[in-house]
């Protein structure tokens, strides 16, 4: 390791609030297999196997937080809400932030195709990090690090949301052994660079809402809101 990626590593170390013994678990958290495979020495380890561990333990912390945030509460709500949290949009985008990207170290090859670019990779190692962040310091410093980076996520109703209404709507007829819903476009409205789809949602033959969207996942989504809104206010 060259004193110039030592302390690029050490300031990272920083940011991510654990002052590392072996700073090496974080050097080969942010190697590729790309990287590894174009050693002929085969001395340079790749994170794949730190990929795996980190991304079991990401998901027990932050089940383990909505836990504890919410020990009663409904277990389909907490696993989409963990879902949500460790998604890898979401933790692409904190890898990002921490500056995880520039920090990778590929392959050549890897490099001229835009593997730099590349969000996959950036969740991958931001799952890596993590488990450096355990082999170094146990599970406190990743909790303690999960708090810093998600932990506003997990704590808000953004980490909920968009909410399924689909899914709701039809545990609870389930529950009252009714069948299923359906849904039918009734009208597209508006040219095609700005169509609108209206939604008619359906119990047993009777529409019971009707929603509008952009998409007609959207349109849906709405229609099952209001038929939610619709069975309360009936008292079913």
């Amino acid at each position: 390791m060259t004193p110039e990626r030592e302390r690029d590593l050490r300031a990272l170390a920083e940011r991510l609030g654990h002052p590392f013994g072996d700073i090496g678990l974080l050097d080969r958290a942010l190697t590729h297999t790309s990287c590894a495979n174009e050693d002929l020495s085969g001395e340079t380890r790749h994170n794949e196997p730190f990929e795996f561990l980190g991304d079991a333990i990401l998901g027990f912390v932050v089940a383990d937080r909505l836990h504890r945030r919410d020990p009663e509460g409904d277990e389909g709500h907490k696993t989409r809400a963990r879902a949500a949290v460790v998604s890898a949009a979401s933790l692409a985008q904190h890898a990002a932030a921490l500056g995880l990207p520039e920090l990778l170290l590929l392959g050549r090859g890897e490099e001229k195709t835009g593997g730099r670019r590349k969000k996959a990779l950036w969740s991958d190692a931001f799952e890596a990090v993590v488990a450096a962040l355990y082999l170094d310091g146990g599970l406190e410093a990743v909790d303690r690090f999960v708090g810093a980076q998600l932990g506003a996520e997990i704590e808000s109703g953004a980490a909920y949301s968009p909410r399924d209404y689909k899914s709701a709507l039809q545990e609870v007829l389930q529950g009252r052994s009714e069948p299923v819903p359906q849904y039918e476009i009734v009208e597209e409205i508006g040219p095609a660079h700005r169509r609108r789809f209206r939604v008619a949602c359906r119990i047993q033959g009777r529409t019971v809402s009707e929603g509008e969207g952009h998409s007609k996942k959207e349109g849906q989504q709405e229609a099952a809101r209001r038929a939610l809104e619709a069975l309360e206010g009936e008292g079913r």
